[in-house]
C-alpha cells in the first residue's frame, strides 16, 4: 500500500448517481429525508429553466420562503413582470399549454391544496404573478398544517396570482382533494384565478411532465422530470440510500400503494442497479 486512493470509474460514478430508477421517481426516495434534498435542488433546477425564457417577457423568477411555511411571505420561487398588467381570467390555459406540447391536465372542481414553492414576480413593479410550490412528504401529515396553507392559498389566488403545486410523493393522504387524485401516483395542480383549477395525473413509474407554468395570458414550458433528475443527481440520492441499507422492502414507502407487480418490478430494479454497482466497483480496483 503506498497510501494512494483508488480511483472508481467514471461508469460507476454515472451509474451510481443514475440509480434504480432512471428517467421516473424512485419510490424510495419518497421519504422527508432524501426528497428534501431533491426538492432544494428541483428549486435550482426549475430557477435555471425557466429563467431564460421569463426575462425577455419581462418576468423574473426567484426563490422564496414557502406559503407552507410562513404567511406573508412568498414561495420558493417568484416570477417578475416588467409591465403593469390587469389580471386576466378568460385567457384559454389549456390551448396555450398545448402550443408548447405540455401537459393541460383536465378542469376539475377542487378546493385549493397546499405545496412548496417558487415565485414570478413582475420586475418592474414588484408585483407576484406566480407561485410554484413544491410538495413535501411533511406537508401531507398535519391536517391543522394542511388548512393553514389552504387558507394562504385561497388568500393568493383571491389576489390574482397563479399557484402550480407539484406533488411527486404518493401518500395516502392527498392535499388535492379530488377524487382523480386516487387514480394517479403524482399530480401537479394548476389554480388560475377566476378559472377552474386543472389537475395534471402522473402514473406510477411514468415520467414527471412537462408543465405549462402560467403567466399572465400566456405560458412558458417547464420540464419536471429534468429538474427531478438533476436534483437526484446534485445529492447522489440513490448512493445515500444504498450506503443507508435503504434500499429494502421494510424501507418501500407506502407500499400499499402500489401492486404486487409494481412492488416486484421495483425490487428488482434495485437488485439489478446493485449488482450493477458492485461489479463496476470491483472493475475499478
Amino acid at each position: 500500500m503506498d497510501g494512494t486512493r483508488k480511483r472508481l470509474s467514471p461508469e460507476y460514478v454515472e451509474h451510481r448517481l443514475r440509480g434504480p430508477f432512471p428517467n421516473r421517481v424512485d419510490p424510495w426516495a419518497e421519504v422527508g429525508r432524501y426528497f428534501h434534498q431533491i426538492h432544494l435542488g428541483m428549486i435550482g433546477s426549475l430557477l435555471s429553466q425557466i429563467q431564460i425564457l421569463l426575462l425577455p417577457l419581462g418576468y423574473e423568477a426567484g426563490r422564496e420562503t414557502s406559503l407552507f411555511i410562513l404567511e406573508g411571505r412568498e414561495p420558493d420561487l417568484y416570477i417578475k413582470h416588467e409591465q403593469t398588467l390587469q389580471t386576466s381570467t378568460n385567457w384559454d390555459y389549456r390551448t396555450a399549454a398545448e402550443a408548447i406540447r405540455a401537459e393541460a391536465g383536465v378542469a376539475v372542481e377542487i378546493s385549493l391544496p397546499e405545496q412548496d414553492a417558487i415565485h414570478v414576480r413582475d420586475i418592474e413593479t414588484g408585483k407576484l404573478i406566480t407561485v410554484v410550490e413544491i410538495v413535501s412528504p411533511s406537508n401531507k401529515t398535519s391536517q391543522p398544517d394542511i388548512e393553514a396553507y389552504r387558507s394562504r392559498r385561497d388568500n393568493v389566488i383571491r389576489q390574482g396570482v397563479n399557484v402550480v403545486e407539484i406533488d411527486a410523493t404518493r401518500s395516502v393522504k392527498r392535499l388535492l382533494q379530488d377524487v382523480l387524485t386516487r387514480a394517479y401516483a403524482y399530480h401537479v395542480a394548476v389554480y388560475l384565478p377566476g378559472q377552474t383549477g386543472r389537475l395534471i395525473g402522473i402514473n406510477y413509474a411514468e415520467p414527471l411532465k412537462r408543465v405549462a407554468l402560467p403567466l399572465r395570458g400566456e405560458v412558458i414550458p417547464m420540464e419536471l422530470q429534468d429538474a427531478y433528475d438533476a436534483a437526484y443527481r446534485q445529492a447522489s440520492i440513490a448512493g445515500q440510500i444504498y450506503s443507508d441499507g435503504g434500499y429494502t422492502e421494510d424501507n418501500l414507502p407506502f407500499p400499499t400503494l402500489l401492486t404486487e407487480p409494481q412492488r416486484r418490478e421495483a425490487t428488482q430494479a434495485v437488485q439489478a442497479w446493485i449488482e450493477r454497482l458492485e461489479q463496476l466497483k470491483n472493475a475499478s480496483e
